[in-house]
């Protein structure tokens, strides 16, 4: 089975480092700093290093290929997309594994093709040079499921979601709200703690409240009681917004979440959670604040 890569650069390289152990599996790739006066060595050298034969144009590379994966960037998948997809025939298919918005997958996905070929939305959940070919990847579209049945086997890591493409990058999109949101606090509230000379008593102060508990957990501590006591908690982070400005540290995120506060507590958001009140489940919080904020929507 014949794999290609379009864009050889890090990613690539990584994972077919660990897929050249699959004889099953023949890897090729096509890059456009294959002549590169600069790049075009390193290229060559680790196609080499990983079984990787170069083809030298894109039509050449796309030819006979089962699965084409494209690692190009966020700014090029669709543009790349549009040259390749339509050259497709009947057996292959488009695995768009870069690194960008749902609505650029929805838009690949819907580009004219042939009739079976097929695409897939894959989101890449780690870090690559770490995980290699095993890192975790999310699939969504109706290339995934023999996409997943053929790479597995070779020690891929893959999850498909019973979902149309777009999904698997949108989790993606949202995991970093969390995972690059929280990094931000973390740095806001331990400057101030610097400040005062109390960074070590706060990190254990945090210590006793999180650790060891699951995300489920903290989710069900965190979300009925944020709406519910919404109006307290503004009240709250106005003096923690004015400590921060005190110890002159940027409160960014501190002012957004006395914004988000006072935003549920205006607009009557604990109404919703009636009649479990804190007791509610933290999906079914989740469920009524959608459920509420599309009311507001209508209204307005």
């Amino acid at each position: 089975m014949e794999i290609v890569f379009i864009g050889f650069g890090e990613a690539a390289y990584h994972i077919s480092l660990g897929l050249k152990a699959c004889e099953t599996l023949k890897l090729s790739a096509f890059d456009r700093d294959d002549n590169h006066p600069e790049r075009g060595a390193s290229l060559h050298a680790r196609a080499q290093a990983s079984g990787v034969t170069l083809h030298r144009t894109l039509p050449d590379a796309i030819a006979t290929a089962r699965y084409i994966i494209c690692l190009t960037s966020a700014d090029s998948a669709l543009p790349v997309a549009k040259q390749v997809i339509p050259r497709l025939g009947k057996g292959q298919h488009y695995i768009d594994m870069n690194s960008t918005s749902p609505a650029i997958k929805q838009a690949i996905n819907a580009l004219p093709r042939h009739a079976d070929v097929g695409f897939c939305d894959a989101a890449v959940m780690g870090t690559v040079p770490e995980h290699g070919h095993r890192v975790p990847v999310l699939l969504a579209g109706s290339a995934a499921p023999g996409f997943a049945r053929a790479l597995s086997p070779c020690g891929m890591n893959l999850t498909v979601l019973d979902a149309e493409p777009g999904a698997a990058s949108a989790i993606k999109m949202l995991r970093s709200v969390v995972m690059k949101g929280l990094p931000q606090l973390f740095i806001e509230a331990f400057c101030a703690a610097e400040k005062v000379g109390a960074l070590e008593a706060l990190v254990a102060s945090l210590g006793a409240a999180l650790d060891g508990k699951t995300v489920a957990q903290l989710a069900q501590t965190f979300c009925a009681r944020t709406v519910i006591h919404a109006g307290r908690r503004s009240a709250e982070m106005r003096d923690v917004v004015d400590t921060l400005h005190a110890l002159k540290v940027d409160a960014s995120m501190s002012e957004a979440t006395l914004q988000k506060l006072n935003d549920l507590y205006i607009n009557g958001v604990a109404a919703a959670l009636e009649p479990e009140g804190a007791a509610s489940g933290w999906q079914d919080t989740i469920v009524r604040l959608v459920k509420h904020e599309r009311g507001v929507c209508d209204e307005q």
